[in-house]
Formats: structure tokens, sequence, C-alpha cells
């Protein structure tokens, strides 16, 4: 059975969105296509499906062949992430990369990270772990690299880095913006299996970095490997379902509409369920009854309100169910809750 560990951070999809949205392109629509909400951007991870299909409605609406390039510029990990960490802290470029490689699912499942040592450089490769349109690994594939090169020089605390860019596809028509990278020759291929690479000189990637720390690089690999295997563990159909219906609001999503965020069926949805001895309608109606009382005893919303934070279309329709399942009105419950 596979695993929500096929799931990604929408990290770079939210900062597209709004990159974009400054110069008048509104998405709105176009992630709804794509099943997705602007609340469903601030998730800790959605499926990988979910993000290629919301790529593909981008890429439709707004006509560019850069966004992988823009993407690139305008998001990375962050200092606090644990693959940052590792890099930071290790003694050299070489050993930083090697000791990301093994951990690079905590950043995209969809990415493969390889590192081998040749006679001239140190070579780190990205390929598409996972099955994806031609259009899609390249758009991610771009991404990985302009952001790692941007890592780069703020890990050697310089403004050009001279280095070889490669990709395996014949140019694209924003090849040109590559030159606002400066400091890396970039080359295109002429097609193939879809990879990206870096060719660092072995004077480069044996260069001392200025934050080395043995002990902390020892800590951030321990701290990956236990977050690798949460990630593993946690990530159950029924948790995922759960996570969904408990997140949005003013939507009465059903079984069909939650499968299609993973791109499967409603009836692979419920087998999967099944297998955890869950079924779609009983984890809905424990979320809503959940949700509903949360909504009674902590907050001023009116049953009406709260009936369309729930996805319900009327409130009658609301009152009627919460009382088919709690034996009294929301009114009642909110009354006798608030009693002594």
């Amino acid at each position: 059975m596979p695993t929500l560990i096929d799931s990604v951070s929408p990290r770079h999809l939210a900062a597209l969105v709004n990159y974009l949205e400054q110069d008048g392109f509104l998405f709105t629509s176009a992630l709804k296509r794509a099943g997705l909400t602007r609340a469903m951007l601030e998730w800790d991870r959605i499926p990988i499906p979910a993000v290629l299909s919301a790529m593909q409605e981008i890429v439709r609406a707004s006509k560019r062949t850069d966004l992988g390039f823009v993407r690139g510029l305008i998001t990375h990990p962050g200092v606090d992430h644990v693959a940052f960490q590792l890099l930071l802290s290790a003694p050299n470029l070489r050993e930083g990369l090697k000791t990301v490689a093994p951990y690079i699912q905590l950043l995209s499942a969809a990415i493969r990270m390889q590192c081998r040592d040749e006679q001239d450089a140190f070579v780190v490769e990205w390929s598409i772990a996972q099955p994806m349109p031609y259009e899609m690994s390249l758009i991610a594939l771009e991404t990985v690299a302009v952001s790692s090169h941007r890592q780069l020089l703020f890990l050697l605390q310089q403004n050009d880095v001279a280095y070889e860019m490669q990709f395996s596809w014949p140019p694209p028509p924003h090849a040109a913006r590559y030159r606002e990278l400066k400091s890396p020759r970039v080359t295109f291929g002429g097609g193939g299996v879809p990879t990206a690479s870096f060719r660092l000189p072995n004077h480069l990637a044996d260069r001392p970095l200025p934050m080395a720390d043995e002990r902390a690089l020892r800590e951030a690999a321990i701290h990956a490997s236990e977050m690798l295997k949460e990630l593993a563990q946690s990530r159950s159909f029924g948790e995922w379902v759960r996570h969904v219906l408990n997140t949005v609001d003013e939507e009465l999503l059903g079984q069909e509409e939650v499968a299609r965020l993973l791109r499967i069926s409603g009836k692979t949805l419920s087998r999967y369920l099944a297998q955890e001895d869950l079924r779609f309608g009983e984890i809905a109606q424990s979320v809503r009854l959940t949700r509903a009382k949360e909504f009674l005893f902590n907050s001023n919303l009116s049953v009406t309100d709260i009936s369309h934070k729930l996805g319900y279309s009327t409130s009658a329709n609301f009152v009627r169910s919460f009382k088919a399942l709690t034996g009294s009105t929301p009114a009642q419950f909110r009354r006798n809750s608030a009693a002594p």
C-alpha cells in the first residue's frame, strides 16, 4: 500500500503563486481546478499529484515557460531546515552535499539526489524520483538547480562561484535568463531522461565552510534521520482524510473530492482506508462533529456561521445533523456547555 511519504511541502507553490499575483495574475481558479484551496498552501505537506496538477494549471493560466527558474529564485529551504543545517555545519561542500543526499526526501519526495567523485570535479546530480509529466519534471529540476545555486553562494559567503550547471534537455525559450545567475557556466543537452547537475571543481568542493561544526553536524544528522522515519510512519490515509476535513472551511468535501487530491479514485481511497479498518463516512462524521463542538464551545460564531464554516448548505441541515448525533440542538449544546 502506498503511503503519504509521497508528498511535498507546498512552500514553493505558495511562493510562486504569491509572486505571480503581484504582477496581476489571479490563480484561485487554477488552484481550485487542481482541487486545492489557498488554505492548503499553508499545510506542512500535500500529495505530489496535487502539486503537479496545480503547476499544470498555473502554466496554462500564465503561459510562462520560466516558472521553474522563478521558483528557484524566490524559494529555498530556509536556514532553520535540517537539510540546510547539514550543509551549514559540514567541513566542506563535498561532505555537506554527500550528507544531505540521503535526506533529500525531507525536502521533496519527487527528487532523487546523487553525488559522485570524478577525477577533476565533484558532481551532484538531481533526477526525478516520482512519475510525472515531462514538462513538470523540467520545472522541478530547474527549481532545485537555481535554488541550490543560491544556497552555494550563501554557504561560501560569495557573490559568484565558478562551476558548471548542466541540464540534460535542449535550451528552453527562457534560457537567456540563466545569465542572471552570472557565475556558473550553464549548458543544455539534447534530451533524454531529465537531469540537472553541478560539476564543482575539486578545489571548490573541498573549500572549508565558514560555519563548520562537527557536533552540530552530528546532531543535525540524527534529527534528519528521526524526521525521515516519522514521515514514513505517520502519514496514513486515515490521517490524511482527517487532516483535509479538519482544515477545509466552508466546503463539505466528499470522498471523491478528497481522493482527487491524491489523484486516485474514491473506490481506491475507500480500499486503502479499509486496510486501516476505517470508513470515509465515519471519519467525516467524527471530524465535523468535533469541529462543531469546538466552534460552539470556544467561539462566539452564530449557528448559521458555524454551519457555513462546516460546509452545510443551510443551517437547518446542520442543526438536524447535529441533533441526530448528539441528541441536542447546537444552541442547547452551547447553553449546556456554558453552564457551571
